[in-house]
């Protein structure tokens, strides 16, 4: 499969999109996996706890036990996936679940990998600027409150300590999405689709180049995971005063779980970015 234009890419996409968004909801969303094994964490003496900003952030080593806000998700911004995530994705999901996900390490699924318990999950409007944009206006974000353990994963507990941890992930699962392509000509409902949107996009120019992407309008949340690399990248820890991305080294490893034709949509997706 070879686009040599966006016009084939678009006319691959339309032509196909049916079997493309039931392949992407079979198959649950993670970013690609990287380790924090190999990293390298700077020594914090301990002390009384601290707390800091106008969000949930404390140290209290004695006990073992920290707490974190954490910007799971950024809504409004084109991923490495081809996706824009809208205002209220989760919102369903957050009314039938609440707290019950996971705070997880790289997506895996095992009581090994868990980091924290959540507090609170839930949706709120964010600037664009608080998340490191120099732009003005607003978004909405996922944000999960976590208490994050020693017990759980020694080697995460100090990496939040460290303000190491900059980058996360969400594991879910689409329920409903829909094609965006900006070609109103050929693609008339793809375009009425790109213009619902395009104006809210952060990264605007990314999907212009692009010429498609997929809205997310409501998604399955199943948990949330530190990462080096999300494909979100404005996934902070509030607070952090570091860019971890700046200074850790670190390994790829295989996916913890493959996926129904996961090679497929990751072709598609490369092939997006070449032409």
């Amino acid at each position: 499969m070879d686009f040599r234009t966006k016009k084939d890419l678009f006319k691959y996409l339309t032509e196909n999109k049916a079997e493309i968004v039931a392949l992407k909801k079979s198959a649950v969303k993670f970013s690609d996996v990287v380790s924090f094994s190999a990293v390298e964490f700077n020594e914090v003496s301990e002390g009384e706890v601290t707390i800091k900003g106008k969000y949930p952030y404390e140290n209290d080593e004695n006990k073992g036990v920290l707490k974190r806000t954490i910007v799971a998700n950024t809504y409004n911004w084109l991923d490495s996936h081809d996706d824009v995530h809208l205002n209220g994705v989760f919102s369903e999901s957050i009314k039938q679940k609440g707290t019950k996900i996971f705070h997880l390490n790289n997506h895996v699924r095992d009581f090994s990998a868990k980091i924290g318990r959540p507090l609170n999950v839930y949706e709120k409007a964010i600037s664009w600027r608080e998340l490191g944009q120099g732009k003005t206006g607003m978004t909405e974000a996922l944000f999960l409150e976590s208490e994050i353990k020693r017990a759980y994963s020694e080697t995460m507990f100090d990496a939040y300590l460290n303000d190491e941890v900059d980058q996360h992930s969400v594991g879910m699962q689409y329920t409903k999405i829909s094609l965006a392509v900006n070609d109103e000509k050929e693609y008339p409902k793809e375009f009425e689709e790109w213009n619902k949107h395009i104006g809210k996009i952060g990264n605007r120019s990314k999907a212009e180049e692009q010429g498609f992407f997929w809205a997310v309008y409501e998604a399955k949340l199943v948990e949330v995971s530190a990462v080096l690399l999300g494909s979100n990248e404005l996934t902070p820890t509030l607070g952090n005063k570091t860019n971890p991305s700046e200074t850790m080294s670190f390994k790829v490893l295989e996916s913890p779980e493959r996926v129904p034709n996961k090679e497929l949509l990751d072709r598609i997706n490369k092939l997006s970015k070449q032409i």
